[in-house]
Parts: C-alpha cells; sequence; structure tokens
C-alpha cells in the first residue's frame, strides 16, 4: 500500500494553492496524510476532495477552525501497522519551557532530549511502526528505536527551500518512506 504524506501546505500564506507537481507525485494514490500547517480549512477539503482517505493533525499555524476540526495527535492503522501522526511544534514549545530560568531553577520542566526521543514520548504506550511529522520543512527519513520517524517537508517551504513531499509504503512485514521533490 502506498501513502501520499504532506506537510506544511502553508495556504494561503505562501501561496495560493497545493504545487501542481503535488498532484503528479500522489496519482493514483488514495490515501493522504497531513501532518500540520494547513491553515485554512477550505485546503483540507480539496484533499478531501482528491484522496479517498484523508487523515491530518493540526499545526502552530492553523486557523482556530483547522483546530477545531483536527486533533493535534492521532494514530491511524492500516492492517497490522500503526502510524502515529503529529506536526512537531510541540517539540520546540517543550524545549522553550525547559530552558526557561524560572524551570531551569526549580526544575519543573523536563529537558525535552532529542526530537527523536520526544517524538517516541509523544506516542510512547501505542506500539506504532511510524511516526509522521512536519514543521520542519526538511526532510527526514530515518529508523529509530525500530519504528520509522518520517518528515516529508513542506510542500510550501517558503523562500530558499525546495519543496517536497513523501510517499510511504506500507507492506506486512516493513514500512519505508520516499522523499519526492516538487
Amino acid at each position: 500500500m502506498k501513502i501520499g504524506v504532506v506537510s506544511d501546505t502553508h495556504i494561503p500564506a505562501l501561496g495560493p494553492g497545493l504545487p501542481s507537481r503535488l498532484v503528479e507525485v500522489f496519482r493514483g494514490l488514495d490515501i493522504l496524510l497531513h501532518v500540520g500547517d494547513v491553515c485554512e480549512l477550505h485546503v483540507l477539503e480539496d484533499l478531501q476532495e482528491m484522496f479517498t482517505l484523508t487523515f491530518a493533525v493540526w499545526g502552530e499555524t492553523d486557523s482556530d477552525e483547522v483546530q477545531h476540526y483536527l486533533d493535534e495527535t492521532r494514530v491511524v492503522r492500516f492492517g497490522d501497522r500503526a502510524l502515529g501522526m503529529i506536526h512537531g511544534h510541540q517539540y520546540g514549545e517543550a524545549q522553550k519551557r525547559a530552558s526557561g530560568w524560572l524551570n531551569r531553577l526549580f526544575r519543573r520542566a523536563p529537558d525535552p532530549g532529542t526530537l527523536e526521543d520526544f517524538l517516541l514520548a509523544q506516542f510512547e504506550g501505542e506500539n506504532v511502526d511510524a511516526i509522521i511529522f512536519g514543521h520542519t520543512h526538511v526532510p527526514h527519513v530515518k529508523m529509530y528505536n525500530g519504528i520509522l520517524l518520517f518528515n516529508p517537508g513542506a510542500a510550501r517551504p517558503g523562500p530558499g527551500r525546495q519543496p517536497s513531499a513523501g510517499i510511504l509504503e506500507v507492506e506486512k512485514r516493513s514500512i519505508s518512506g520516499k522523499i519526492a521533490y516538487l
């Protein structure tokens, strides 16, 4: 099974619509995962019209309407495989809380550790095979403690960065991801 993965579409702030190449890359796929910063609800509605199944979580730049409609994290299952979805801005928020001088003084906020450890902690007890995230606008494909950590990059990354998306291949005994530059 092949699944399209997109993040950080930032419409309309960084562009009027989805990159045309995104539709080409995802042609023939029925399932889409969007891991945040959709921004406006109509973008998600457009995606839902293009793909049979569309799953999404919200990011920090999403409108109140989008945040009301979506969860901050979720787990989706395809056969025997479980995929955790999170935007990833929560890591930066945890770092800020831990680095505040009052928190350091009284040790109230725990150090979130590495991004990888933080992501695993968000889905502790869920027995996920992969964690799909966005936010950084940087593609990332890495096995960590037996779990695939996958960031498709950003469909609308802003000046100086190349837009990208991802495709996950979910099979009975394995899961892998590849980045598609737009």
